[in-house]
């Protein structure tokens, strides 16, 4: 009788006919396991043609990727159910690797000689490549490449169960880069997205092998420092991560200069689980802005009592907009030398219903924090516009409304409009609007900021640059802003007769205005001296308690009504 290999040998054509057209390749061996018939797509998945293989061992085939423990199961089930299903990593004559996956089967004859084995092998390379990919975007960050969060929790929990068993500490750090948003506003998107990518890369070269970076989110980053020998091993890495932000970032043509507050906490110190050791190390990033940022704080119980207070405060705030416990006060801006106020600053209070009335030191900042300040200030310009209607229609008809703008407001791209929109509802006269925005706010963006106070002085509406003396504005560039007024800071005033150097600073500024065309108030005059010094200097304009204090809508009229000052000096 004749042998298997004999019969394929002789049959070799009816061999080919059979397998021709199967899209799989189809492998025969002898008993041996030596190669006896390949079909066509066999050779195209590897590369060989059967003169190539024939009386070859298939495991010429292997990459070396696999793992034994692959074969000897593979060998294991054929042994004991004829037959075996799986994957492998395998090579073609090019030296490409592969996936195959790949069925065998043993067909048992009553010679030995006569068996024979018949593998069929599928080729599931892009699969497999697709389902990478697939897994890789869920557990990466498609900007940064970085490990997303899904990732670092699932590494911090892996290394949690690790540290526990081995008695191990190690060290999360929240990072968060500080005034990031200005890059967006002031560059755009793009720029602040080739920012994070460079970052991501610094971060990575900083960290090394020492531990895992994560982009969080936005512009947050969290790295998980393990294993740590010791704090200080820790304390060594923050250090190097802050001095590696003192170099600028070449972005699109600009160089920008990126600082960012950390916060670090370590387990098994302060918490035993990621949730808590997160929380952790937000509450002390949290704590490094608070400290003026660019520098890192290291975790302490006390900072879940601010965390606590602040997530009540911005509850309660969200409660104050909706059931509407906010009130305007005003205080008068006088005309120092007719003896007449001119104008009112619109000043917020918070009623609130535990507390009482609330100064917006205590509870702005939060608001600015929580992205509702813009909500505030809306409400704020449409009550103060719609109650300084009221007194025009008393006969107050040329009183200036002064309203404070905040940065987020101002940055708001619809900003022009919604003022535009307030005037045109609550029917005031643009004229007597006047927009006090900071400083520091002004020069922050100039073009963007020129653009939009020049579109709303067009129709009337006046501008003062609130708490001047106080930020970082260049004299030079003052000229260009079309501002009606600077307003020198109470600090200047109140100890200028005291000080000689802000006497100095008073008397430069009211100079220095004049000379540009701009009126100033000097804010903050509370006694007789301060107002004679002012005075002296050649400001008319002043504002504090030694006029009044900030009343309410009704006592501030009634105020008004009892100086008889049914008409105002029109100053501005």
């Amino acid at each position: 009788m004749k042998s298997i290999v004999e019969k394929f040998a002789n049959d070799r054509d009816n061999v080919w006919h059979l397998f021709n057209h199967m899209n799989d390749g189809l492998m025969i061996t002898d008993y041996k396991q030596n190669i006896i018939a390949v079909n066509p797509s066999f050779e195209k998945i590897t590369g060989y043609i059967f003169d190539e293989v024939v009386n070859k061992n298939p495991r010429f085939l292997q990459s070396g990727q696999t793992s034994r423990s692959v074969f000897n199961e593979m060998w294991e089930k054929i042994r004991t159910e004829g037959t075996w299903t799986g994957e492998l990593i395998n090579q073609r004559k090019n030296g490409e690797q592969f996936w195959s996956y790949i069925t065998v089967t043993y067909i048992k004859k009553k010679k030995l000689e006569d068996s024979f084995y018949i593998g069929i092998m599928r080729d599931i390379t892009e699969r497999i490549k697709a389902e990478k990919r697939v897994s890789y975007l869920a557990y990466h960050d498609d900007l940064t490449q970085l490990p997303n969060r899904a990732l670092f929790k699932k590494h911090m929990k892996e290394t949690l169960l690790h540290a526990k068993h081995n008695n191990e500490k190690f060290a999360l750090l929240f990072l968060d880069l500080d005034h990031f948003k200005k890059v967006n506003d002031s560059l755009g998107h793009h720029v602040g997205d080739l920012l994070l990518q460079h970052i991501a890369t610094r971060l990575k070269e900083v960290v090394g092998e020492h531990g895992m970076v994560s982009r969080f989110g936005g512009d947050e980053f969290t790295i998980l420092l393990h294993p740590l020998p010791n704090k200080w091993a820790a304390y060594d890495m923050v250090n190097r991560i802050i001095h590696s932000f003192q170099k600028p970032v070449d972005c699109a043509g600009e160089k920008i200069y990126s600082n960012t507050s950390m916060g670090i906490s370590f387990y098994p110190e302060h918490g035993l689980d990621f949730h808590t050791l997160l929380k952790n190390a937000d509450s002390a990033m949290y704590q490094a802005k608070q400290e003026g940022r660019s520098q890192f704080q290291e975790y302490n119980y006390t900072m879940n009592e601010g965390s606590r207070e602040r997530l009540q405060l911005e509850r309660e705030l969200r409660t104050a907009i909706q059931d509407q416990q906010f009130q305007v006060y005003y205080q008068l801006q006088v005309d120092v030398d007719k003896g007449l106020p001119y104008g009112i600053e619109a000043l917020i209070r918070w009623n609130h219903p535990k507390k009482g009335i609330l100064s917006p030191a205590a509870f702005l900042p939060a608001a600015e924090e929580t992205g509702l300040i813009v909500k505030i200030d809306d409400w704020v310009l449409r009550t103060a516009c719609m109650e300084t209607k009221k007194w025009h229609d008393q006969g107050f008809e040329d009183l200036v409304i002064s309203v404070n703008i905040s940065q987020k407001q101002f940055d708001r791209f619809d900003f022009v409009e919604r003022v535009k929109h307030i005037l045109n509802e609550t029917k005031l006269n643009p004229e007597r609007l006047c927009l006090e925005i900071t400083e520091n706010m002004a020069i922050t963006h100039i073009n963007q900021a020129v653009d939009k106070l020049n579109k709303l002085k067009k129709i009337g509406v006046k501008f003062s640059l609130d708490d001047f003396g106080t930020g970082y504005s260049s004299l030079s560039q003052l000229k260009h802003f079309p501002i009606n007024t600077l307003k020198i800071d109470k600090s200047f005033v109140q100890q200028s007769s005291e000080e000689q150097e802000n006497h100095a600073i008073v008397k430069l500024i009211i100079a220095m205005a004049n000379s540009l065309n701009f009126s100033v108030i000097c804010e903050g005059v509370e006694t007789e001296d301060q107002l004679r010094l002012i005075k002296k200097e050649g400001c008319n304009h002043a504002q504090g308690y030694l006029f009044s204090k900030p009343l309410s809508f009704e006592k501030c009229g009634s105020v008004m009504k009892s100086m008889n000052c049914g008409k105002f000096s029109n100053s501005l």
